[in-house]
């Protein structure tokens, strides 16, 4: 017990182990190829104009509301400043429609807006990170934008390590003056220093998922299969012993339960050999017996009763004759005794007993049906050879009705004395027998059968949708 209970946590520790190392690899490779595409997705909606688009869409929203807010002073202009980058940053209707919600997986704040004056003073900004200061256009670049009639301009941006996106746009009245240049900074880390950098939420709860995951199903399963193991190692174990009366009798259906079929099967084949060895092992040494005997004994006793008889001539008339009489009367049935012993040993009577057919039968039946039966055989007297073969034929045509009609996953076969009786039964799992069929021919000549042997009496018990139950009661004669 302590060692399959070894057995069992070391297996139970391989399969979590198996989980953790498979989870971290697969948990880096699918986030990080989720990344990648929904980045390069991003990417290409921006590539096609999406924040030069939505930086000219936001100055005409500042150029319709400048009054109201020019009038409120800065800081409504830093309020207007930062809604309008939390809008660009809406996983759906944001800056790239459907693809926007990769923005906050891959950076915290990942846009930055600013508001210039026509000269370049910077009126109001989006943030205040001292980690993120925004690369605001150049003079250059300013006095490009100022002359643009309302289009925005792409800036020069850059590759590694950020992806940095910049955009500046003028913010003109109806009338077309210059109020101002709205200025927007996209910069996002590449996706691999997302994965392996740096860490959220998300990814230890993933991993400790994943890690109690692996754990809990390892231990189910490693419980499950090792009792199925350590079944067939019991089994395997009795058989190493020659005692072939422990099957594994695993029913699942699964490649361990095939498995365990198949080593019942075995086991069955083995014990039907292992016994038939026996017997002709038997069966040889009594021939040899019958050998030594006949070229020993009864030479030797055959002549001693001819010494006894030339004896005999030559003391004819003494009073000695009559012990010499018997003498060789007693030699003579010495060697009628010897004689018969011979024959007796010389004889088939070393033949299988009825158990041994009847294993060998079911056996047979098994090669063809696939199913393994269940023994639970007493050993029983021997029966006159016509009695013997009737019951022989009786389970023939149990088994052969169970492989036509039943269905059936089990098939039990027993042989037990009860009350003076014998009794054979056929037990399986199947469909059962409807009451019209219970008329048939084949049931009927297994009734006859039955009742032609010595008080015989046969059994039918069935019900459709619970198996079948044949059986035959029977005596055995004591002298057969």
């Amino acid at each position: 017990m302590e060692s399959s209970r070894r057995q069992r946590y070391g297996l139970v520790f391989k399969l979590a182990l198996f989980y953790v190392l498979l989870s971290l690899p697969t948990l880096v490779v699918v986030e990080s190829a989720i990344l990648i595409a929904e980045f390069q997705r991003f990417m290409h909606g921006v590539a096609g104009g999406s924040l030069r688009s939505a930086n000219e869409h936001g100055a005409d929203e500042l150029a319709a509301r400048w009054p109201g807010l020019d009038g409120a002073g800065t800081e409504a202009l830093e309020v207007w400043t930062q809604d309008w980058t939390l809008r660009l940053q809406q996983p759906r209707g944001g800056l790239t429609p459907d693809a926007s919600y990769v923005l906050l997986e891959l950076a915290e704040r990942p846009l930055a807006a600013a508001l210039l004056a026509p000269d370049g003073r910077v009126v109001a900004r989006s943030i205040e990170d001292p980690h993120w200061t925004p690369d605001l256009p150049t003079t250059t670049e300013i006095e490009r934008a100022s002359l643009s009639a309302r289009d925005a301009l792409e800036l020069a941006g850059s590759e590694s390590p950020f992806k940095l996106r910049r955009s500046l746009a003028p913010v003109r009245d109806a009338d077309g003056r210059l109020l101002g240049l709205l200025f927007v900074e996209l910069r996002l880390p590449l996706p691999w220093r997302r994965v392996l950098l740096d860490s959220s939420f998300e990814s230890p709860t993933v991993l400790a998922f994943l890690i109690v995951f692996g754990v809990l199903s390892s231990i189910f399963l490693a419980a499950w299969v090792t009792r199925r193991l350590n079944r067939i190692a019991r089994a395997a174990s009795a058989w190493s012993r020659g005692d072939f009366s422990e099957p594994i009798d695993d029913r699942s259906r699964d490649e361990i339960g095939r498995v365990s079929a198949l080593l019942d099967r075995m086991a069955l084949d083995l014990r039907g050999l292992m016994r038939s060895r026996a017997q002709l092992a038997m069966l040889a040494e009594r021939q040899r017996l019958a050998r030594d005997l006949h070229d020993t004994v009864k030479q030797k006793a055959f002549a001693l009763n001819l010494q006894l008889a030339a004896a005999r001539r030559l003391l004819a008339d003494t009073p000695a004759v009559e012990r010499l009489d018997q003498a060789q009367r007693l030699t003579q049935q010495i060697q009628q005794e010897l004689g018969q012993i011979l024959d007796e040993m010389r004889s088939d009577g070393a033949d299988l007993p009825f158990v041994e057919h009847l294993r060998a039968r079911a056996i047979d039946w098994s090669h063809t049906s696939g199913l393994v039966p269940a023994f639970e055989l007493e050993d029983m007297p021997a029966l006159p050879p016509r009695h013997e073969e009737s019951l022989l034929r009786i389970v023939d045509e149990a088994l052969a009705n169970v492989l036509r009609h039943a269905g059936a996953t089990r098939v039990d076969i027993g042989l037990h004395r009860e009350r003076g009786l014998w009794r054979l039964s056929i037990r399986d799992d199947g469909r059962g027998i409807a009451a019209e069929a219970a008329a048939g021919m084949g049931l009927g000549n297994l009734r006859q059968r039955a009742e032609n042997l010595p008080e015989g009496r046969f059994e039918l018990d069935s019900e459709p949708g619970r198996g079948t139950l044949v059986a035959v009661r029977f005596a055995v004669p004591d002298n057969p």
